[in-house]
């Protein structure tokens, strides 16, 4: 599912900070219950280029390398899942809040403390 990778450069300034999970979109009826609830517990920390993701299931952390900019998302790969496993970070307007597109369709989205 995730993530850390090497990097030679800082990581991203958008992503900065701790981002908590509010919601999933794109499931199921049947799972949004589940979906939410595993949304809610999870949490993101970026402070450089180090990423520390928290779920129900434990915490790992690492290192990333942004491989794309743009205005709206920013692409990483990280260390243990390797360059061919990209991971996308939308962001709204206000830029307190953020989407990630872990699937086709399918994103959790966060909240920044």
């Amino acid at each position: 599912m995730l993530i850390f990778a090497g990097c030679h450069k800082s990581g991203s300034p958008r992503l900065e900070g701790h981002w908590r999970g509010t919601r999933v979109d794109g499931v199921t009826p049947d799972v949004q219950q589940q979906a939410n609830a595993f949304a809610t517990e999870t949490e993101l920390d970026f402070h450089g280029d180090v990423v520390a993701i928290k779920t129900p299931q434990g915490k790992q952390t690492g290192k990333y390398r942004v491989v794309r900019d743009y205005k709206k998302s920013v692409v990483i790969v990280t260390d243990q899942d390797g360059a061919k496993d990209e991971q996308t970070f939308a962001f709204d307007d206000d830029k307190t809040s953020m989407q990630w597109k872990v699937l086709d369709g399918k994103s959790i989205s966060f909240r920044k403390d």
